[in-house]
């Protein structure tokens, strides 16, 4: 293993600028922080470099992190825990950065299931967040409004806790773009609202394919899906204040599983 000892070494510029949506879309990959990530991203993503926390190394876990990267054509190098600090998203890194391959954003083509769309959800912790329910619960994929959060900004990506290797992610061009895609699809989109029809009572639209449409907790929605979109509202006390938006989605999600479960149409 190489070893850096200098903040000018271009793999560390690369990786600093892997903190920037700039950064990332000129070089094409972007940053996994952390052992736990970093071996997901050698199990399921194209890996172009990893650095180690010189002191990190000294771990069996990340020694065989290291070991399994280089033995697959990974170049790896060794730093000083504080040059290594200083490309990292978080304020206490956990000893090692991956820089991965962005990945194909490929407009979906299958119906089956459903999905879930951020309409301008602009945190990443959210919005990966939202990433991470969907998976668990079995979604088809993710799909993005045009101005919805990086799903490969650090927070995004740390806060999926794995879904950016195993669910797709696709971004739509604007609402009509979205919307001609549901049709393609044959997506019911559903709408979470205040003033919607009671989850409960929606067996009925959750037993096809559908979209659930996910908004910001201030504005909901873009104005545009209120005419295109079934809303749908889950029952709270008088007095409480609206979910964060993440929360909600994973509540919404999970009714979906529960629906198709019991149509016996879940995906492995």
């Amino acid at each position: 293993m190489q070893t850096i000892t200098g903040k000018s070494n271009q793999y560390l510029k690369l990786a600093r600028a892997l903190q920037t949506r700039k950064g990332r879309q000129a070089s094409g990959c972007f940053a996994v922080e952390g052992c736990r990530l970093a071996e997901e991203a050698a199990s399921r993503a194209h890996c172009e470099f990893a650095l180690f926390a010189t002191d990190a190394l000294a771990a069996p876990r990340m020694q065989a992190l290291a070991e399994r990267l280089a033995a697959s054509g990974v170049s790896c190098f060794a730093l000083a825990d504080h040059l290594l600090a200083q490309a990292c998203e978080t304020q206490h890194p956990q000893g090692v950065l991956v820089a991965v391959r962005l990945p194909q954003l490929l407009r979906p083509t299958d119906g089956n299931g459903w999905y879930a769309y951020c309409d301008d959800i602009a945190d990443p912790g959210n919005l990966g967040t939202i990433w991470r329910s969907a998976h668990a619960a079995g979604a088809s994929g993710l799909l993005l409004s045009a101005a919805s959060a990086d799903p490969f900004n650090p927070k995004a990506v740390r806060a999926s806790m794995g879904a950016c290797f195993k669910l797709p992610v696709y971004r739509c061009a604007s609402a009509e773009d979205a919307a001609a895609l549901f049709s393609q699809l044959g997506l019911l989109p559903l709408s979470a609202a205040a003033d919607g029809r009671d989850v409960r009572l929606c067996g009925d639209w959750l037993a096809e394919p559908h979209v659930w449409l996910l908004g910001g907790e201030a504005n909901g929605v873009q104005p545009y899906w209120r005419s295109h979109a079934a809303a749908v509202s889950l029952p709270m006390q008088a007095d409480a204040e609206s979910l964060n938006v993440a929360a909600a989605a994973a509540v919404l999600f999970y009714q979906s599983r529960f629906r198709q479960e019991k149509d016996g149409a879940l995906r492995g």
